[in-house]
């Protein structure tokens, strides 16, 4: 698209359309919650400030992977939305895989190395060479989530099964971008009807299923791809043509708490439900077009409510979101392994109420995690994606020169 005609789509509207920045914010402190709720398994430290306690938002804190992955779909689809509103041209779909190759891989495989080679093989973690290469190859191929060797047993990082959904899905995106741009609301409803009816099955078979590998599976996510999609597509309709009006975005504003207010319900909800995971697949449309609810409001409230979301803190956690989210989970896992902070005994001391090392490991975790974030995206992420991306478009350039 030429650049006066994006001048012209920027004024028709005076909502962001391409960069939004309040998207930034919500992925981090979604990240941030999923973070804190893997160090609260660990430390056992509850959050409380005087009599009331908060400890239903790091208790649930899992839940907020379903908020990613309907972040992941709403940005994803949205250079199609303004292709099916303003008309523009979309990118192709080899360059849209080499981009998810750029951004995802380099980290992903520096951290499954690391986990391997400076953990795994030194501390004798597989029994058998066949263990190991059930663990390595679907951890290479982006399939781990689909076996309980290298999911629910895995030595090489827990939380990277989400990785693997998201690459599943990233495979068949194009392919739904181009069915919902012809026939948006047909594709919304056979992707939510795959995620529901996988979702429902998986609840009535409850009692004979492996649960710890069946709650996390790509084709439940289908419906929550689905409501990010469609959120993209609605918010680029409904604000062509539009003016910001205070008395709306006050509404908007109201509609985001309301929504938060939803979310605490649906949260206590988890934490009474006899199984959480249970509840997570029984409820992941709805909780999905809560979060949905939460992200298209926020886009559209008051300024001083977005500022909170759109600032320069939230972007630098949104710019290392990813590899903390990749790494938060080992390093707190292997510190306690490793006694550090120092402790004696058999009994881990989150166990004996101790507070001090409880705050300590705590605040370690943290520290060491952003730590090891910032580098890993500064120094693996950013130029090794730069580097895949020149060569990419260096060598569509000499094929358009040749041609």
């Amino acid at each position: 698209m030429s650049t006066a005609r994006k001048k012209q789509v920027q004024q028709v509207s005076q909502y962001d359309i391409r960069y939004i920045g309040v998207l930034d914010g919500i992925r981090a402190l979604a990240v941030i919650i999923v973070v804190w709720f893997h160090f609260w398994q660990q430390s056992w430290l509850m959050p409380t400030v005087g009599d009331v306690s908060f400890n239903w938002i790091p208790q649930t804190g899992y839940l907020l992977v379903d908020c990613m992955i309907l972040l992941s779909g709403f940005c994803l689809f949205l250079p199609y939305a303004r292709s099916m509103v303003y008309g523009e041209k979309v990118q192709s779909t080899p360059t849209f895989y080499m981009k998810r190759v750029a951004r995802i891989m380099p980290s992903y495989y520096v951290a499954v190395f690391i986990a391997l080679f400076c953990f795994a093989l030194p501390m004798k973690e597989y029994a058998s060479n066949s263990d190991l290469w059930k663990d390595l190859i679907p951890h290479l191929t982006f399939t781990h989530n689909l076996f309980p060797e290298s999911y629910t047993m895995t030595h090489l990082n827990g939380v990277l099964w989400t990785v693997a959904v998201e690459m599943q899905f990233y495979l068949v995106f194009p392919l739904l971008a181009k069915a919902f741009q012809k026939k948006p609301m047909v594709t919304y409803w056979c992707m939510t009807a795959v995620g529901i009816l996988s979702s429902l099955y998986i609840s009535k078979h409850w009692d004979t299923l492996n649960q710890g590998m069946v709650v996390n599976q790509t084709l439940t996510f289908a419906s929550v791809y689905a409501n990010g999609m469609l959120g993209a597509w609605l918010y680029v309709a409904m604000t062509k043509g539009r003016q910001k009006n205070h008395a709306e975005s006050i509404c908007w504003t109201f509609i985001a708490l309301v929504s938060v207010g939803i979310y605490k319900v649906m949260c206590e909800n988890n934490i009474n439900y006899a199984a959480g995971s249970r509840w997570q697949v029984d409820n992941r449309y709805l909780l999905s077009l809560v979060f949905l609810l939460f992200v298209m409001s926020v886009m559209m409230s008051v300024d001083w409510f977005r500022k909170i979301w759109d600032n320069r803190v939230m972007r630098f956690l949104a710019a290392i979101s990813y590899n903390l989210y990749i790494c938060h989970q080992f390093i707190s896992v292997k510190l306690k392994t490793m006694h550090i902070p120092a402790w004696s005994g058999e009994t881990p001391p989150n166990e004996l109420g101790d507070k001090p090392w409880m705050w300590k490991y705590f605040l370690l975790c943290i520290g060491l995690s952003l730590l090891v974030a910032t580098a890993m995206t500064y120094l693996v992420e950013r130029p090794a994606a730069k580097l895949i991306m020149r060569l990419w478009n260096g060598r569509n350039n000499k094929g358009r020169n040749e041609g």
